[in-house]
């Protein structure tokens, strides 16, 4: 059952860059963006690695892309004829045994011939001890039973080569409906690959109106290569020469690549590249090391120094003695 109901366009392959492991592939598409926004872009081949789609508008456009994924969509291989193709398989069958019924009496027929056998009468009483045979009925006999099965093996090789072209067809028919059937294997399903985009942009009261947009898609497919080699033409008396480069280039990626731009390149499309971090470098004088701080960071378990003190203040104070009050109001020992 095919998925999904979104406006379609059709792409065009325009150009394919073939890496020294697979090759990136770039699609055309171009069509009017509905209201909604979603398109589905076909063409796209099976091959194709869903991880590695990109899409972008060309031109100056107010419309941009904000979400591009690869979607299969599958329907089965001759689902409607299902109906037909048993009545067929029915009828076949129902001829097959007819053949094979026919088949069978001819072979009954032919014992029933070939076990004619001549019989003597019984003797009598008054007959001879010796009597004559008589040989002109023997052969009448035996060329009646020649001539009879000789016509009863041919009807039955003709019955045979029939038996055999009718279970022939029966197999066939049997197998077509095998594949058309849904309980089959997923072999036999048609399946198309699509990219749906959804693109942003778009005016809220309709579509694009009468504008039309380009849409480039840029995917990777695998089972893609291309081997150099190298021809160098001179001539001894001459300093010079020619080198002449020519690529050679396979794939089964199951697209046409046609009258389509082909780039080479020589790196590894699946190996991750990233930017080198380059390290900082300080041209000019040598300067002098900036002087240390004086500050220092406290030392560990500052905080417990003064827990003591911190719960000795927090204990209530007790009353003083009279004595004690009194010698305190006395003289200093300085005399004052």
């Amino acid at each position: 059952m095919v998925v999904g109901t979104d406006q379609r366009w059709e792409s065009v392959l325009d150009g394919v860059v073939v890496y020294a492991q697979g090759a990136l592939c770039t699609r055309l598409a171009r069509g009017v963006v509905p209201s909604d926004g979603r398109v589905r872009v076909t063409g796209l081949p099976r091959t194709a690695d869903a991880g590695s789609l990109r899409a972008r508008v060309l031109g100056a456009s107010d419309v941009r892309v904000t979400e591009a994924r690869i979607e299969t969509e599958a329907e089965p291989v001759g689902d409607g004829d299902r109906d037909a193709l048993l009545r067929e398989v029915e009828r076949l069958r129902d001829a097959c045994a007819t053949a094979r019924g026919r088949r069978q009496r001819q072979r009954a027929l032919i014992d029933e011939v070939a076990a004619l056998r001549p019989v003597p009468p019984q003797r009598r009483r008054d007959d001879p001890p010796h009597r004559t045979t008589p040989v002109e009925a023997w052969l009448e006999l035996a060329d009646f039973v020649d001539e009879r099965l000789t016509g009863l093996h041919a009807r039955l090789a003709e019955l045979d080569e029939a038996l055999r072209d009718v279970e022939h067809e029966l197999s066939v028919a049997e197998d077509r409906f095998a594949r058309a059937s849904t309980a089959g294997t997923s072999a036999h399903v048609a399946t198309t690959v699509c990219a749906v985009v959804t693109l942003d942009g778009v005016p809220a009261g309709g579509g694009a109106g009468d504008d039309v947009v380009e849409l480039e898609l840029e995917y990777g497919v695998p089972g893609a290569v291309w081997v150099p080699a190298y021809r160098l033409s001179c001539r001894q008396e001459d300093g010079d020469g020619r080198l002449l480069l020519r690529a050679s280039v396979a794939q089964r990626t199951g697209e046409d690549w046609t009258g389509v731009r082909v780039a080479l390149a020589t790196a590894d499309l699946r190996r991750r590249t990233d930017l080198p971090r380059l390290g900082s470098l300080r041209i000019g004088r040598s300067q002098p090391a900036p002087a240390p701080a004086g500050w220092r960071e406290p030392p560990a378990g500052l905080a417990d120094l003064f827990t003591a003190y911190d719960a000795r203040s927090r204990q209530p104070s007790r009353p003083r003695a009279a004595g004690g009050a009194a010698a305190a109001a006395g003289p200093l020992p300085d005399g004052t």
